[in-house]
């Protein structure tokens, strides 16, 4: 009994996972929504309802990888799917106290992980490698971390919200 009720949890948060990642195909059909994706709250998401760790980490990357497959990859991939993993941190941080003010607590504390970790790195192929250089990467990248904020908020909203009340409906998705 345990091991369907383990299942069916885990098969009902894969399920989110793909629709996160599809969200990725959205910002293609509109350049200026550039990180306006379900990624980021799916990170919070993944850390804050698996129950095991290491898929709580693998599973948002595997769908990240598989949707780069459609995408295309680059040089860039370790560095964005190293701010992925700290962003699902962020959401084991709040895995026992999983209410709306810690939710967006983590997802802003993500979102700024992520941004950090990504226009750092970015830095260096494109900007001079002194301060100022940081600073212009940094101000390059704040529509994108608008974007994300936003999209976390949105989508974040919507992944808890929606697993919260089938957690209710279907009392076999709750942890036990």
């Amino acid at each position: 009994m345990v091991k369907h009720i383990q299942s069916t949890r885990f098969l009902v948060l894969c399920a989110f996972i793909v629709l996160a990642a599809l969200s990725r195909i959205i910002p293609i059909a509109i350049p200026s929504l550039g990180n306006f994706t379900a990624l980021g709250a799916l990170a919070i998401f993944a850390g804050a309802q698996f129950t095991d760790r290491r898929l709580a980490f693998a599973v948002p990357i595997v769908a990240m990888f598989l949707s780069d497959i459609y995408l295309g990859f680059h040089s860039g991939m370790p560095v964005v799917y190293a701010g992925f993993v700290a962003m699902v941190a962020c959401g084991l941080f709040i895995r026992s106290r999983v209410k709306p003010v810690n939710i967006a607590l983590a997802s802003i504390a993500g979102a700024f992980v992520f941004f950090l970790i990504t226009n750092f790195a970015f830095l260096y192929p494109w900007y001079p490698h002194n301060f100022q250089g940081v600073i212009e990467s940094y101000v390059a990248g704040l529509p994108f971390l608008r974007n994300m904020l936003i999209a976390d908020a949105i989508y974040g909203t919507l992944m808890f919200g929606v697993f919260y009340l089938l957690e209710r409906r279907f009392t076999i998705l709750a942890v036990k």
